[in-house]
Formats: structure tokens, sequence, C-alpha cells
């Protein structure tokens, strides 16, 4: 059987409109589901796990200059993406609060590899990295 011009036009179409769809899917979804999980940040000597539950709590340890220290709080999601952490959130290098005086972030999802961005730009500022696997 022979393949024609027009099928392989065709086929291109179809992976091109599955693969935005899917960019579309996951790169907007912001969902507890998508965002749960433990998060690594290594950076100028701290290094820092942060694990988010279902329940809108979290865990935080934070290691440097040869000390640990440990915090629990909530988080929730707002706007396109946005994050905000309570208060007891330990701050890291390179962090800006919000105007509240409270930590806050951005979530990016690039095709399931998820991260928070500690700043309101996420190009700039600490970026913890979701684990992929246990």
């Amino acid at each position: 059987m022979k393949v024609t011009g027009g099928a392989w036009i065709a086929v291109i179409l179809l992976l091109t409109v599955a693969l935005g769809l899917f960019w579309y899917w996951e790169g907007e979804n912001f969902s507890d589901g998508a965002v749960c999980g433990t998060y690594t940040l290594r950076q100028n000597g701290e290094v820092a796990t942060l694990i988010l539950t279902p329940d809108h709590r979290f865990q935080q340890e934070l290691e440097s200059a040869g000390t640990v220290r440990r915090a629990e709080g909530s988080w929730h999601i707002f706007g396109e993406g946005g994050i905000g952490f309570s208060e007891e959130f330990l701050k890291v290098t390179g962090e800006e609060m919000g105007p509240s005086g409270r930590p806050y972030g951005q979530i990016r999802n690039w095709f399931g590899i998820v991260s928070i961005t500690l700043a309101p730009n996420p190009e700039v500022g600490s970026r913890f990295h979701k684990k992929l696997f246990r």
C-alpha cells in the first residue's frame, strides 16, 4: 500500500493537534493531584525539601550552614498557577515575599514536570523541583 502526500499531511496535522491539546491540558493543570508531592531545592549551600499533601498542608525541611530547621503549615493555589504558603514557611535565599508578607510563588507544569518558583516571575527566584519518582 502506497502512502500519498495528502495522508502524510493529515498524520502530521493530527499529531500536531494532539500534541497541542496535551500541552494545553497538562500545562494548565494546577490541580491538587498535579501539584502534591515532594519537592527539592539546592542552591547557595542550602538544601530544602518541601512536601505538599492533598489536604493542603506542607512539611518543610531546610538545611543551611549545618543547621536543620523544620516547619509545617498550609498552602493554597490561586489564579493561574499561583501558590501561597502560610507564615510558617521557612524563607530560602532568593525568595520574594508577597504584599501580605506571606511566601508565595508560581507553579510551572511542563508536560508533567512540575516546579514552584518563589517569586512572581517563574524565570527568576528560588525554584523547587518536584521529584518524579519516590
